[in-house]
C-alpha cells in the first residue's frame, strides 16, 4: 500500500474515532460508522446501485444539530482524504443524495488536512460540510441547503 493510501486509512480511522470531538461544536450525540455496519437499515430503503455506491462511502455519521433541537437527526455522508479534491466533494454529494432518497435528512461532508481551491468552491456551492484538520466549515450553509432540498 502506498504512503498516501496508508495516511488516508489512518485519517478515516481518526475521523471515525473522534467524530464527536470534531463535530461536537455543531452536533450532539454524534456517532460514526463504516457503511456496512448499517446495511440492515439502509439496504431495504434503496435501489441496489445506490446502496452499493453508499457502501463505498468512507464514513456515515449521524447526530442532532446542537443549535436546532427541533431537528431530531441529521446524517452525514463523509469522504475522507489527506487532500480533499473535487472528486471527494462530488462523491459526498452523490452519497448524501442516496441517504435523502432513503428518507433521511443528510448532508454531504468531506474531511481532511487540506483542501484544493476547486474543492472548497464546489463544497460551498453544493452545500457540503468540510472538516479541515478537525475544524468544521460551512455547517450552517450545508444544513440550510439540506433543509430546502
Amino acid at each position: 500500500e502506498t504512503q498516501a493510501g496508508m495516511k488516508g486509512n489512518l485519517l478515516e480511522l481518526t475521523y471515525q474515532r473522534r467524530a464527536g470531538s470534531y463535530l461536537g461544536p455543531v452536533m450532539r450525540k454524534v456517532r460514526a460508522w463504516v457503511p456496512f455496519e448499517l446495511e440492515d437499515e439502509l439496504e431495504p430503503r434503496l435501489p441496489q446501485p445506490d446502496y452499493l455506491d453508499l457502501l463505498r462511502a468512507d464514513l456515515l455519521m449521524r447526530g442532532q444539530p446542537r443549535e436546532r433541537r427541533e431537528i431530531a437527526e441529521v446524517w452525514l455522508a463523509v469522504e475522507v482524504s489527506a487532500v480533499v479534491d473535487r472528486g471527494d466533494v462530488e462523491r459526498a454529494v452523490r452519497r448524501a443524495g442516496h441517504l435523502r432518497k432513503a428518507g433521511y435528512l443528510a448532508l454531504p461532508a468531506v474531511a481532511g488536512e487540506h483542501v484544493t481551491e476547486g474543492a472548497e468552491d464546489l463544497a460551498q456551492r453544493q452545500g457540503a460540510l468540510m472538516i479541515l484538520d478537525g475544524n468544521v466549515v460551512f455547517w450552517d450553509e450545508a444544513l440550510s441547503q439540506a433543509l430546502t432540498a
